[in-house]
């Protein structure tokens, strides 16, 4: 019984104590019951096994049992004390990475099997049907965004893909259950591939990414192997291939949302906060757009061009200028990032709003996707930088709706603060905005006597370090403040956030989407969206938020991880209980027949939404807390987050 060597892998003692190794067991009830069922599994098989050295393939120590009925527990007493004095003696002989740790105790409960591996196949080809993703998803603008027929990666659009993968899954299901590969689209030397994913899974087709020469890129080279679990990718694969027949099939994850654009665009979320805030016109305790979102105006809206302008060229508005020097900012609505397409409307900006519009004449006939906001004038400083929150958000289903909030960190300007500036790097805290300072320091230089790892703590707090700030210049007195006020806030702005655009998110129950949103705290502390970025940048952080980031990463993958192994244990036993029950067979031409198939499909489709089997929540140490779960109603929908009349 060789498979079940793996115990000289391990002290004993150490899962006993910590009841956690490598984010795969959550508690300790857990694990009883799970060590109870893998050894009651192995006993009833086996009569003995023995222990093995793997890195010299040479047996250490050989158990045998008495052929007699044992009770369970003097089993499970031998065993354990078997192993924890074997494990002491071979303390010393063996050195074991964490990543192999991993794999042999996920190998020491056998996978669920199929019971018919053939049948079991042809059951899912009836129930797993292909559903073609509406035109509309793909709009930007007035354009269409599906490139079917456009190569992305160097990767085959397949049209039998899924079909393959499902073939594969039905073969060897562990290839989901014991397994996490990773598909990437990013630079081997990014954070992501290279320091969070090696600790807790596989880079499965490390030839694809950045580093491919630009004519592999632009074509159809290679396959897409059947035991990728997860695609991570930094551009949209569903724009290229069809999600369900190229990629992204029922025992796969990929990381990008249809109708994500509706959050991440500043012009949709606009639109959709306004749409929103009407619904609580009678309930402004629930929400109130006018503190939540700075004013907006469309310009490619005729009537809000025109109010702009109404107000631009008024009295008050020059009066307003004198207190606050910079009363609106201008934004680019779509496709910029880290600070690009954001300016502040000062004297000059000011002019060519007035040149490109006439002042107003041509509202509604410029073919440009500008807003204009409220800028901010008060946000609160820390020694008299502005900063803001660069805070997570994982949509880990949208079938049905479930999200997850994270700790995020500070983005603080090198430059003091001055309300009477329109330098960007005084007025917005993007990181890549001082991208030349840091090429400085990259060089030898210090900027104010800072090397490139001071720069960067400066510029990135921790949450406890805004507190200890807040408390020392009492600002706040509560020491929980984090808990007791910031924390909450940013949950229920992102709930608003997203049952503003729920609407918009096909329901698909294969995708996932990581989000960056930013805030803002002004003097008075309240909380400002600014904006919120699909896909958002990860690197060039220091030491302390690199290992913060990393953990973040990992957390995320473990909960796309935990959705598709639960989806996959209830679709294995769903197909089995069918095949059990004699309710699948084959008719004499070899096709499929399956009693009540209306009903099936029914149940198919209940079955394959998504939600966390027991053994697959998050753990403990996840840092991402929940914040909606629509497989619930009511309060506990939104974790107790929203009070009632709001719902």
């Amino acid at each position: 019984m060789k498979g079940t060597g793996l115990m000289s892998l391990m002290k004993f003692s150490e899962i006993t104590q910590s009841w956690r190794i490598e984010g795969i067991f959550t508690n300790r009830d857990w694990i009883i019951e799970e060590m109870n069922n893998i050894f009651q599994d192995y006993f009833n098989r086996f009569r003995s096994f023995h222990i093995i050295n793997t890195q010299t393939e040479q047996k250490v120590y050989n158990l045998k049992f008495p052929t007699r009925k044992m009770s369970f527990a003097v089993k499970i007493i031998l065993i354990v004390l078997t192993i924890y004095t074997l494990s002491t003696l071979l303390a010393g002989q063996l050195t074991i990475p964490k990543k192999q740790l991993q794999e042999k105790l996920l190998h020491l409960k056998r996978s669920p099997q199929f019971h018919n591996p053939s049948l079991a196949l042809k059951v899912l080809q009836k129930l797993d049907v292909f559903s073609p993703v509406e035109e509309h998803y793909f709009k930007n603008g007035n354009k269409s965004r599906s490139n079917y027929h456009q190569p992305l990666l160097g990767l085959k659009n397949d049209e039998e893909y899924c079909e393959k993968q499902r073939d594969a899954f039905v073969k060897n299901p562990g290839i989901v259950f014991d397994e996490m590969n990773v598909l990437f689209d990013i630079g081997r030397s990014h954070l992501v591939r290279n320091k969070a994913l090696p600790q807790i899974g596989n880079d499965i087709q490390p030839t694809i990414g950045e580093h491919m020469s630009a004519r592999d890129w632009k074509e159809f080279i290679y396959d897409i192997r059947p035991d990728v679990n997860i695609f991570w990718t930094s551009r949209a694969m569903n724009e290229h291939k069809h999600l369900g027949k190229h990629f992204s099939c029922l025992s796969q994850m990929s990381n990008h949302l249809l109708g994500r654009r509706e959050l991440g665009r500043k012009d949709y979320i606009a639109e959709n906060a306004i749409a929103y805030a009407k619904n609580f016109k009678s309930r402004p305790q629930c929400f109130s757009h006018d503190k939540f979102f700075p004013e907006t105006w469309l310009l490619y809206e005729k009537e809000d061009c025109q109010n702009f302008f109404k107000i631009l060229n008024s009295v008050e508005y020059e009066e307003t200028k004198k207190e606050k020097h910079i009363v609106f900012i201008r934004k680019i609505a779509s496709a910029s990032h880290r600070g690009e397409g954001v300016q502040p409307v000062d004297k000059a900006e000011e002019e060519d709003l007035k040149m490109i519009y006439e002042n107003g004449r041509k509202c509604g006939a410029v073919d440009k996707n500008y807003i204009v906001q409220t800028y901010v004038h008060n946000p609160l400083l820390l020694n008299d930088h502005k900063f803001d929150f660069r805070v997570y958000m994982l949509v880990a289903s949208t079938d049905p709706m479930i999200a997850f909030y994270h700790d995020g960190f500070l983005r603080v300007t090198l430059a003091n603060y001055d309300a009477s500036s329109s330098d960007k790097k005084v007025l917005l805290t993007n990181l890549a905005l001082n991208k030349q300072i840091y090429d400085d320091v990259k060089g030898g230089h210090l900027y104010e006597g800072m090397d490139e790892e001071s720069l960067k703590q400066a510029q990135q707090w921790s949450y406890q370090r805004l507190q200890d700030y807040l408390l020392e210049k009492k600002i706040i007195t509560d020491p929980n403040w984090l808990d007791n006020y910031l924390r909450p806030q940013f949950k229920k702005a992102m709930i608003h956030l997203l049952r503003m655009t729920t609407h918009a998110f096909r329901k698909d129950r294969t995708t996932f989407e990581l989000f960056g949103v930013d805030f803002l705290l002004d003097t008075n502390l309240n909380l400002w969206f600014i904006e919120a970025n699909s896909g958002p940048a990860i690197g060039g952080y220091s030491v302390p938020m690199e290992k913060f980031i990393v953990k973040m990463v990992q957390d995320h993958f473990e909960i796309a991880y935990g959705i598709l192994k639960s989806r996959m244990k209830r679709v294995l036993s769903y197909v089995n209980k069918i095949i059990d029950h004699n309710e699948a067979k084959l008719d004499v031409n070899g096709e499929i027949e399956i009693r009540d198939l209306q009903a099936k499909e029914r149940e198919f489709r209940e079955i394959s939404k998504n939600y966390f089997e027991r053994e697959f929540e998050p753990s403990l140490t996840n840092g991402f807390k929940k914040i909606i779960d629509a497989n619930y109603e009511g309060m506990k929908m939104y974790q107790g987050l929203v009070e009632p009349e709001c719902l």
